[in-house]
């Protein structure tokens, strides 16, 4: 009988354990249910919180492109204002206009700069009277003539003091182009080859080339040179048209040098410039003067400056032509040519 009471028992426990075992089953699954009612309570706030999250940067992206939008519509009108107010006053646009065109050429207007500040040097050969020559009181320090003269003015008209170097005439050009000096006023000739090496300015006088002979010579024309001896000053421009013809010659740096050698009978002509020959002429008894248009042309004499320097040009171009249309270079011409020819 006691294997019924255990059954008995047995039966009880085991009821138990399994009412026990249920009620541990249901527990289990409220806390499940619990943690997925959280789970998705969870889910749901993060897709809220990302939402709400797009809605403020949309908000914000809103705001700026009306910002940006208003910016540029302000923008275009006052752009819009500034064309309607071109159009309604073009006289102020084109003075606008005018104004740069101004600023455009004042900057490429040259300046005229010079080897001393407020000073303009020339260069020059004072051997050459009338034009230069030295004297005991000259126009600039002790040079004196009419090219001295002229200097001076060019000088003066723009604010400057003149200042003269005095050297060999076939110098003067490689001294410009140097920059030893400025300018170059020496009776100078304009001649295809000098202007390949330097610019010139307008022409200030006129003259041409004759020759020198003793009153007894029967030189008559040039082409009577032909078994002479002649004499030239070395790179004046009776050295080239002697030279062009073909005749072989002797050079010296100083007129009045050869001068003398035709004067002591060591050469039987000396080929110059007119300017200067009846000076030689009145100082020496006993020559005379041969002319012949058809062998020696009219030349020009003009001032020499660095080639390119246009605004040093222009200034000296302005001051000639205003004392040759007033009559201050003739005057001058006459007045040295008297002085010289009355010493």
């Amino acid at each position: 009988m006691r294997e019924t009471g255990l059954d008995i028992e047995d039966c009880g426990n085991t009821l138990q354990f399994e009412a026990t075992t249920s009620f541990r089953q249901e527990e289990s699954i409220m806390k499940k249910a619990t943690k997925a009612a959280a789970l998705v309570l969870a889910m749901a706030m993060a897709v809220s919180t990302l939402t709400a999250c797009g809605s403020e940067t949309e908000a914000a992206a809103d705001a700026a492109g009306t910002e940006a939008a208003g910016t540029e519509a302000e923008a275009s009108e006052e752009n819009g204002t500034a064309q309607a107010d071109e159009a309604a006053d073009p006289e102020a646009a084109a003075d606008t206009e005018d104004a740069a065109d101004d600023t455009a050429d004042a900057e490429q207007a040259g300046t005229v700069t010079t080897k001393t500040e407020g000073v303009l040097t020339f260069g020059t050969n004072a051997e050459f009277p009338p034009f230069e020559f030295v004297a005991g009181t000259g126009v600039i320090d002790q040079y004196d003539g009419i090219d001295m003269a002229i200097a001076k003015q060019i000088a003066e008209d723009n604010g400057m003091t003149a200042a003269v170097e005095n050297m060999e005439f076939d110098s003067l050009l490689v001294a410009l182009q140097n920059g030893q000096i400025d300018a170059a006023i020496a009776g100078m000739t304009v001649t295809d080859e000098r202007k390949e090496a330097v610019d010139f300015s307008v022409p200030y006088y006129t003259a041409t080339q004759v020759m020198i002979v003793k009153e007894d010579s029967d030189i008559a024309s040039a082409a009577d040179m032909a078994d002479k001896k002649i004499c030239v000053i070395q790179g004046y421009t009776g050295e080239i048209c002697v030279n062009d013809m073909g005749y072989p010659y002797e050079a010296f740096k100083k007129g009045t040098e050869a001068v003398m050698e035709l004067v002591n009978g060591k050469c039987d002509v000396v080929v110059i410039d007119s300017a200067t020959a009846q000076k030689y002429v009145d100082d020496n008894e006993g020559l005379k003067i041969v002319e012949d248009a058809s062998a020696f042309e009219s030349e020009e004499y003009a001032v020499a400056v660095q080639k390119g320097n246009t605004a040093l040009l222009d200034m000296i171009n302005k001051t000639i032509e205003a004392k040759l249309a007033d009559g201050t270079i003739s005057d001058l011409g006459v007045q040295y040519t008297e002085a010289v020819t009355a010493e």
